[in-house]
């Protein structure tokens, strides 16, 4: 039971050698631990710093890719309005080019129609004289063949004569 009872001279030592294991400890292992535990901590605190500035930047370009995003949309919209006007003024160009053709070809035949029929009518004026003449010439002769007919028609053409 001496090692459970220690006596005076044992904790003496025991306390010395502890003290000396302190003294020992704090110049030779606890100054490096405590400066390698303080450089760790304060790498550790440059990273999380690092971190969050990182967090910033990306929340930053974030920010910036959504405004260039909305702005693309917006020019976007306005490009394909632009277009669509431009499109629609181009089809209607195009129709009123179109309209114009038309109007000018039916304008020419409608003139070459007219011509067309002036130049048939002419045409049918000169063959119904031809062929009123043809009649008439048929019809004299045959009337002419009797000679107190024909007498007859001429006194009558020159008495018609005299009186005008």
């Amino acid at each position: 039971m001496d090692l459970v009872k220690p006596d005076i001279g044992l904790l003496f030592w025991m306390t010395t050698c502890f003290i000396l294991l302190l003294v020992l400890m704090r110049k030779f292992a606890w100054g490096p631990i405590l400066n390698a535990l303080n450089e760790r901590e304060q790498g550790i605190q440059a990273a999380l710093d690092e971190a969050e500035e990182a967090k910033k930047q990306i929340a930053e370009a974030t920010e910036k890719v959504a405004k260039i995003l909305q702005q693309g949309k917006v020019e976007k919209e306005e490009l394909i309005k632009a277009t669509q006007a431009d499109l629609a003024e181009y089809k209607q160009e195009q129709q009123t080019k179109i309209n114009t053709q038309i109007q000018s070809k039916l304008d020419a035949v409608k003139q070459e129609i007219a011509q067309q029929k002036r130049a048939a009518l002419t045409e049918l004026t000169q063959k119904v004289g031809e062929l009123s003449l043809d009649i008439a010439e048929k019809i004299l002769e045959k009337e002419l063949e009797n000679s107190e007919q024909s007498s007859s028609i001429i006194e009558n053409s020159l008495k018609g004569l005299e009186i005008k």
